[in-house]
C-alpha cells in the first residue's frame, strides 16, 4: 500500500474535484437548457446529468481519499489522541471510525450539494419549480446535513459491535430502524402539512386505515408523490401541493392509490431489504478484507445499482396495477400524461434508463390504458 500523502494535499485535491465537477455540471446544464430540445427532454437530460455527476464525482472523491490515505491518517490520529482516556480501546476505536467515515463522507456531501445546486436555475425554468436559489441551497444544506449526521450516528453504533457477522447484522438492524423512521424524518425535514378537509375528502376512499397523507410544499418537492414507512401506524403517503392543483379528482385518486399500492404490496420493506443485502455484503468484505473493500465497492456499485433499479421498476408496475384495480388504468394514465405535460415527472433517456426507478412513461401509459376499470 502506498504511504499516505500530506492531508492538506488530499483536502485540496478533493476540493478541486468538487469545484471541477460542479462547474462541469453547470456548464453542461446550461448547454442543455440553451439547446433546441423541448422542456421535457431538457428536464430529463438535467436529471441524467445530476446522476452522472454524482456517480463520477463520488467515485473520484473516494479514490482520492483512499489514495492519499486521508482516512487512515485521521483514524489513527483520533485513536491515538484518546489512548489515555477511560475505556481507551473502545472510545478510541469508535472515534477513529467516526473520523474515518466523516473524512470519506464530507467530500461526497460537498459534491452532492455542488452538483444539485449547479442545475437548480435550469431545472427551475424547465420544470416550473416555485423556489428561489437561496431556498434551494438552504434545503439542500439541511437535507445533506441531516443525512451526514445520520451516517455518523449509524457508523458509531456499528463500530461498537464486534466485527464479522455481528457487525453486519447490526448494520442491517440499524437500517431497518432508519427505514421505519423515514416518514417521521420527512415530516420534520420537508415542509409538510396535514391535508385540508377538501383534500382529505378527495382521496379518502383510496386511503386505507392506518395510511396517513401529508401534503408537501412544492419548494421541497420530493418527486410528485412517495410512499414511506412500513410499521403499522407509521405508513405515509406524501403528495405535493401541485398534484391537487393540476389533477382532476379521478387522476388524483389514482396517483394516491398507486402510492398506497406500495404499502399494500410491502414494497417499502422490500426495497430496504435489497439495500440491506448490498450493505451487508459491503460490510462483510470490509471486515474480512479491508484492503480491497473500496475497490470492491467501486467495482460492484454499478451492477448492484442496475439490479436494484430493475427490481424497483417491477414494483412500480405492480403499484400501477393496484391503482388500476382500485380506481382505473385510464385515470392513472391520464394523471401521468398531465404530470409529464407539467414536467412533474420526467422520463429517463438513453443509458440512464438502466438506473431509472420507473418504467418508460409511454410503456406505463399504454399498459394502463389497456386495463379495465376497477
Amino acid at each position: 500500500m502506498s504511504p499516505p500523502l500530506p492531508a492538506a494535499t488530499a483536502v485540496a485535491v478533493n476540493a478541486t474535484v468538487v469545484l471541477v465537477v460542479g462547474a462541469a455540471v453547470r456548464w453542461r446544464a446550461r448547454t442543455s437548457y440553451e439547446g433546441p430540445a423541448g422542456d421535457a427532454e431538457t428536464a430529463a437530460e438535467l436529471r441524467a446529468l445530476r446522476h452522472r455527476g454524482l456517480l463520477a464525482g463520488g467515485a473520484l472523491t473516494a479514490v482520492v481519499t483512499n489514495r492519499f490515505g486521508l482516512a487512515r491518517t485521521a483514524q489513527a490520529t483520533a485513536t491515538d489522541a484518546l489512548a489515555g482516556s477511560t475505556g481507551a480501546a473502545t472510545v478510541g476505536a469508535v472515534a477513529g471510525v467516526l473520523v474515518a467515515v466523516a473524512v470519506y463522507a464530507l467530500p461526497v456531501v460537498a459534491l452532492a450539494l455542488a452538483v444539485r445546486l449547479a442545475t437548480v436555475p435550469y431545472r427551475r425554468a424547465v420544470r416550473g419549480f416555485r423556489l428561489r436559489y437561496r431556498d434551494a441551497a438552504a434545503w439542500e444544506l439541511e437535507r445533506d446535513g441531516v443525512g451526514f449526521l445520520a451516517v455518523l450516528l449509524a457508523a458509531g453504533a456499528i463500530a461498537l459491535v464486534p466485527g464479522g457477522l455481528p457487525r453486519v447484522l447490526a448494520a442491517v438492524g440499524i437500517g431497518l430502524v432508519a427505514t421505519a423512521l423515514t416518514p417521521f424524518a420527512l415530516v420534520v425535514a420537508l415542509r409538510t402539512r396535514w391535508p385540508t378537509d377538501a383534500e382529505r375528502a378527495a382521496v379518502a376512499d383510496v386511503l386505507p386505515p392506518g395510511v396517513r397523507l401529508r401534503v408537501v410544499d412544492d419548494r421541497t418537492r420530493l418527486g410528485s408523490a412517495v410512499a414511506a414507512g412500513f410499521v403499522p401506524g407509521g405508513e405515509y403517503v406524501f403528495c405535493t401541493e401541485s398534484l391537487f392543483a393540476v389533477l382532476d379528482d379521478e387522476e388524483l385518486r389514482a396517483v394516491v392509490a398507486h402510492e398506497v399500492g406500495h404499502h399494500e404490496r410491502e414494497h417499502v420493506l422490500l426495497r430496504y431489504s435489497l439495500v440491506a443485502v448490498a450493505a451487508g455484503v459491503a460490510l462483510g468484505v470490509a471486515s474480512v478484507a479491508p484492503g480491497i473493500a473500496l475497490a470492491t465497492l467501486l467495482i460492484g456499485i454499478a451492477p448492484a445499482a442496475v439490479v436494484l433499479a430493475w427490481i424497483v421498476r417491477r414494483t412500480e408496475a405492480q403499484a400501477d396495477a393496484y391503482a388500476a384495480e382500485a380506481v382505473s388504468g385510464t385515470a392513472l394514465a391520464s394523471a401521468l400524461e398531465t404530470l409529464a405535460e407539467h414536467r412533474f415527472v420526467v422520463e429517463a433517456t438513453g443509458p440512464s434508463r438502466l438506473l431509472s426507478y420507473h418504467p418508460p412513461l409511454t410503456e406505463r401509459i399504454t399498459r394502463l390504458r389497456g386495463r379495465p376499470s376497477g
